[in-house]
């Protein structure tokens, strides 16, 4: 029900309310931007381009201003402020996000995985998508989907029941990807080699240059899929890479997927671990169990305007309130 309600708020949402949602800060987040097809992110979700990210970053610089994250605990966050943040640690996040926000003197955190960074390893779903590209090819013989229905146990009737199923591949069979990948004659080590990670030598300009970065688990494990222990080394190793290397003195992290599952044990033993620690969350304008644990807002589909999406996002909060939703629901243990 959640997603018609969402659906019909976008469409009655006009720019003109903005008027009544000033005062409200926004952590709208995205993965990567660019104008081109990437193989191993574009079969996943789609992204904004170069000319939609300056139209957003406009209405940001129009309708708030900036409040960097130190400040989050510290101020009011019913306050028209922005800070955004970009997730997974892809190439396009120096090569175009970090040159456009310098030019427009705007600063974002970036939430990386340590063990893709200098592309030594890739993000399990990047093959995914890498997969799904090559088997859209017009030449691709039917016969594959077949053997590669074998390989991850996959039942499908059509091809895009077939790349529903590959995108729901867990974390414990990725392993099986690898099949898959020499089958369609597709290296790693090629992949890996194009660069499709930021590396440390461009992690360190960016944060001479004044911009943030925190952990999102070491590998981008989904949470969920983890015992607690796991899941407190994935969160905390990341951490702490980026403070060992880069001598960072703050503690930010971005859950991975969602943060729908993660239980209130887990919390409470990561702000015993780092009690300046600052979570980030993607549950809107949602209240959580601890103000060290605040919530971001998806503003990366192309297909809708940022002065909509804010609107709506804003008159969703409405709605929760009135329902009595606007707290995130937490389970005790995983």
């Amino acid at each position: 029900m959640d997603r018609y309600i969402n659906a019909f708020l976008y469409l009655i949402s006009q720019k003109w309310m903005m008027v009544f949602f000033k005062k409200r800060t926004i952590l709208p987040y995205y993965h990567v931007v660019s104008n081109q097809y990437l193989p191993h992110i574009s079969e996943l979700y789609p992204y904004k381009n170069v000319k939609q990210f300056e139209e957003d970053l406009d209405f940001y610089q129009k309708y708030y201003s900036e409040i960097a994250p130190d400040e989050l605990l510290n101020k009011n966050l019913n306050s028209n402020k922005f800070l955004i943040s970009f997730d997974d640690g892809f190439q396009e996040i120096y090569t175009i996000v970090y040159p456009i926000l310098k030019r427009r003197g705007i600063k974002a955190i970036f939430f990386i995985n340590p063990n893709f960074v200098d592309n030594n390893e890739g993000f399990y779903k990047s093959y995914i998508s890498v997969i799904i590209s090559k088997l859209k090819a017009p030449t691709i013989d039917l016969d594959l989907f077949y053997k590669i229905s074998n390989i991850l146990n996959i039942e499908f009737i059509s091809k895009d029941q077939f790349f529903t199923a590959l995108k729901r591949i867990t974390y414990s069979k990725r392993q099986k990807l690898d099949e898959v990948l020499n089958l369609l004659s597709i290296s790693k080590e090629e992949f890996l080699q194009s660069k499709p990670y930021i590396s440390k030598k461009q992690i360190q300009e960016m944060i001479s240059d004044g911009f943030y970065f925190g952990g999102h688990t070491m590998n981008h494990a989904p949470l969920w899929e983890l015992t607690l222990e796991e899941q407190k080394k994935e969160i905390i190793d990341s951490v702490e890479w980026l403070k060992t290397n880069f001598d960072i003195k703050y503690s930010y992290f971005a859950f991975p997927f969602t943060d729908e599952k993660i239980s209130k044990k887990l919390l409470k033993e990561l702000f015993e671990y780092d009690s300046n620690l600052l979570l980030f969350g993607i549950s809107d304008f949602k209240k959580d169990i601890s103000e060290r644990l605040i919530h971001r807002i998806a503003t990366e589909y192309p297909k809708r305007k940022i002065a909509k999406e804010i609107v709506s996002k804003n008159l969703q909060h409405i709605y929760n309130i009135v329902t009595n939703n606007n707290k995130v629901k937490r389970q005790e243990t995983i």
